[in-house]
């Protein structure tokens, strides 16, 4: 007989407290074993053979637990027997591998050295950190490696930059050699043990030939599909509704067979080989199509960092202390570190950093959510909606992917090892403590941890929140509201944690306040308007369509989120924590919206846990029958389909032309120092290249732009040139040039933010002038420059 791992469906618990407690275990399948978990041991109970329920009377153990919790949120508090083994020498075997991949990645150079490296930094430091560290669990040591790996190379990419001994051949092998060492001596003194695997054997359950193969052959026809349909699809056939529309009706089939095939192995045979394979292909689908498909780096706004990246690769230190980009230098100094050693710019794969950042964060969020439930069915619930809802692009190119998985990371260890459960005695004192008694009722008994343990476990935290705070300016903030909130209910330990978080971040953030609100509103206490975005209106039912996709899906996750948060009102406790971390960020939106973005953060931050509250309604039952894993399938698909629109519905805009990075390029090199670059609309290349400095001095970190200033929205034409002339040189700059270009019209096209011909009316007007001349041309683009008494002329 198969153990099956889901009957019965309601997991026994004895409630603390209650002395003459019995358990009741009723029997609905002949086939049933019933299971008592006791700390790290398994007590199984098998019952008659027959069809009637039978009920066993167990005497009340002297082992209680925290209250009735459900399966899904009992956090681990002891060892999983099916991951109780010493995982530490798997990872200093990884270190030293990793270490020496790193070491060949800066003895050869191109392509294959950016490889190499890039694996080198995500796993070497880490692995050697985890080697040592012995978490008994090979899903967390892994996310921790990944984590401990960008956070380590953070530093020491940072403070060489600071310091002025900027070399990263030295700084790469030190910290590769370092590991190696570390590595070796650990893996030595453990005694070669690396383990072939350990514990029981998963539960699983055998539902049929059919259904077993199934999930196989959905998952070829799916990936089957959307590479025929991406083959056939040229990147000037994107239309104004998105690359799923553009794909059509074999890429909607794909995904469909594809979800229909994940929930067929989600809801019966559970195995974790079968939908790991799902959730890599996933975000594949997502974040690998746009890369494929048009060989450029989505988002025109991205290259400002890729210039940033260029400026520290090329001249070893900061330069001005006002642009807020060079003030919190982690990500770009990592990436200049790379770009040096290998000899590639980072132009040349920066367009795969969403693909790269999105499977690294599903590690992080899977090991995240198992510090919440064993059920791998409810994780992978978890990580599906993670990855398929997300149609904020957190993971492109810039600060935020870099430090959003370390983010994650970073609650990892406060939930594994700094949790704990508050003791009350006595009479509530007061509104506050018991309102701080009814939020804890019911939560799950946390992981007994050592001081010792608790202090490591606080460094390590720390460590990686400082590697978060030099890196972006919104997230360090963010991150600490629901701390603060967890360590006043007496939930986060030790407090003087939170205290020294705070000083991480004062200390740091505080002289930099100033870069911060030079760019972006600091404070805005209209809540409405902040929890806005930065699009105010919908300028074509294209436009629409997208927004109202994205909105609807972001409202119902939260809805059906709040609606497990409802169900638990009783036992609120049990699901606290994820409630604290995926809501609390919300908070931002009172003070202010970091220049429209703060409610696209908000959503992406609290995305896991609501795939974690959603996963506990959606998975908590275990095996469904067919009819409900066809449902669920096609529930999934839709959801994909739905962020997919939101991510990708715009593409016709973000799409960046080679023609306009050559057009950029151009500029750049041959344009005179101290000038200014005037586009017509914001969604050109600009700042791409490391001298971005000498231009728009005083709007480094906004482009200047025509579209979006209400003295030409809706009224740009070639009529208008003379005001518009007037008010470029009212800018003061030396020299001052104009880019139009035919993406500029696809973007005011695609918003209606200006009149159908008002592109080519206005490109008309300036070749007319006598006053602009062309400074360069290329196919859809014209850099023209303004000249007479504003500034010399420039040779062509």
């Amino acid at each position: 007989m198969q153990p099956r791992s889901d009957q019965p469906d309601a997991t026994v618990r004895i409630v603390d407290g209650d002395i003459d407690a019995t358990a009741v275990i009723s029997s609905v399948d002949k086939d049933a074993t019933t299971r008592l978990e006791v700390g790290e041991r398994t007590v199984r109970i098998p019952l008659s053979p027959d069809d009637q329920s039978e009920t066993r009377m167990l005497p009340a153990p002297v082992i209680t637990t925290g209250g009735p919790a459900p399966a899904a949120l009992e956090r681990t508090t002891t060892i999983d027997v099916n991951a109780a083994a010493d995982h530490r020498p798997e990872f200093a075997a990884a270190g030293m591998l990793a270490a020496a991949i790193g070491l060949i990645g800066l003895a050869v150079s191109g392509p294959a050295s950016v490889a190499l490296l890039v694996l080198f930094v995500l796993i070497g430091p880490g692995a050697a950190i985890m080697s040592v560290a012995n978490t008994r669990s090979r899903l967390l040591s892994w996310a921790l490696t990944m984590a401990g790996g960008l956070a380590v190379t953070t530093f020491v990419a940072v403070v060489p930059l600071w310091l002025r001994f900027w070399q990263p051949y030295v700084w790469l092998g030190v910290l590769a050699g370092a590991t190696l060492i570390g590595s070796a001596v650990q893996f030595f003194r453990l005694g070669f043990a690396v383990p072939r695997g350990a514990g029981q054997p998963l539960e699983t359950v055998d539902n049929g030939p059919v259904l077993r193969a199934l999930p196989f052959f959905t998952m070829a026809a799916g990936l089957g599909l959307w590479i025929l349909a991406l083959v056939a699809l040229q990147p000037d056939q994107v239309g104004l509704y998105g690359f799923t529309a553009a794909l059509g009706v074999p890429f909607v089939i794909g995904a469909v067979l594809l979800l229909i095939g994940f929930a067929v192995e989600l809801f019966g045979r559970a195995r974790p080989y079968v939908m790991a394979a799902h959730l890599v292909i996933i975000p594949v689908i997502m974040q690998a199509t746009v890369p494929l498909l048009d060989g450029t780096t989505e988002y025109a706004w991205t290259y400002k960092h890729i210039g940033v990246v260029d400026l520290i690769r090329d001249n070893g230190h900061l330069i001005s202390g006002s642009d807020i980009y060079q003030q919190w230098p982690g990500f770009f100094a990592v990436v200049a570190m790379i770009s040096h050693v290998s000899g590639v710019d980072a132009i040349s794969f920066s367009a795969w950093s969403s693909l790269f950042f999105a499977l690294v964060t599903s590690v992080i969020t899977a090991a995240l959510l198992r510090q919440f439930t064993r059920d791998r069915r409810i994780i992978a619930v978890g990580v599906f909606l993670f990855q398929a809802t997300m149609w904020v692009d957190i993971g492109y190119f810039s600060p935020q992917a870099f430090v959003f998985p370390l983010m994650l990371a970073f609650f990892v260890i406060v939930i594994r090892w700094l949790v704990v459960v508050p003791a009350f005695t006595g009479e509530p004192k007061g509104r506050i403590d018991r309102l701080r008694r009814w939020l804890v009722r019911g939560m799950p008994a946390a992981m007994e941890t050592d001081r010792r343990t608790r202090r490591w476990a606080s460094l390590g935290a720390a460590g990686v929140y400082g590697a978060i705070v030099v890196s972006h300016q919104l997230t360090p903030v963010v991150m600490m509201i629901p701390v603060i909130i967890l360590a006043v209910l007496g939930i986060l330990r030790p407090r003087k944690f939170t205290i020294g978080l705070i000083a991480i971040a004062v200390v740091f953030i505080g002289p930099r306040l100033v870069s911060v609100a030079s760019t972006y509103t600091l404070f805005s206490l209209d809540f409405l308007t902040n929890a806005g975005g930065n699009a105010q209106t919908w300028g074509t039912p294209e436009q629409e369509f997208s927004a109202l996709v994205s909105r609807v899906l972001a409202i119902g996750l939260w809805a059906v989120a709040l609606l497990v948060v409802f169900l638990a009102r009783k036992r609120v406790g049990r699901v606290l924590i994820p409630v604290v971390l995926g809501f609390a960020p919300m908070a931002t939106l009172v003070g202010g919206n970091y220049g429209g973005e703060a409610i696209y953060r908000v959503f992406a931050f609290s995305l896991p846990f609501v795939g974690l509250l959603i996963g506990l309604l959606w998975a908590g039952k275990g095996r469904r029958g067919v009819p409900g894993m066809i449902l669920s399938g096609l529930l999934m698909a839709a959801l994909l389909l739905a962020g997919l629109q939101g991510l990708q519905g715009q593409l016709y805009v973000h799409q960046v032309r080679a023609t306009d990075i050559v057009a950029a390029d151009y500029f750049y090199e041959h344009a005179e120092p101290d000038s200014g670059l005037i586009l017509v609309a914001p969604n050109f290349p600009t700042k791409l290249t490391g001298n971005y400095g000498s231009f728009n001095k005083g709007h480094v970190s906004v482009d200047i732009s025509l579209v979006g200033d209400p003295l030409f929205t809706n009224s740009i034409t070639g009529a208008r040139l003379p005001e518009i002339e007037t008010y470029i040189r009212a800018m003061n700059y030396k020299t001052n040039y104009l880019v139009v270009s035919e993406a500029m019209d696809d973007y005011t096209d695609y918003f209606g933010t200006e009149p159908d011909d008002a592109m080519k009316s206005l490109e008309t007007a300036l070749r007319a002038s006598s006053d602009w001349k062309v400074f360069y041309q290329g196919p859809g683009v014209a850099i023209f420059q303004l000249v007479g008494s504003s500034g010399a002329v420039a040779s062509n």
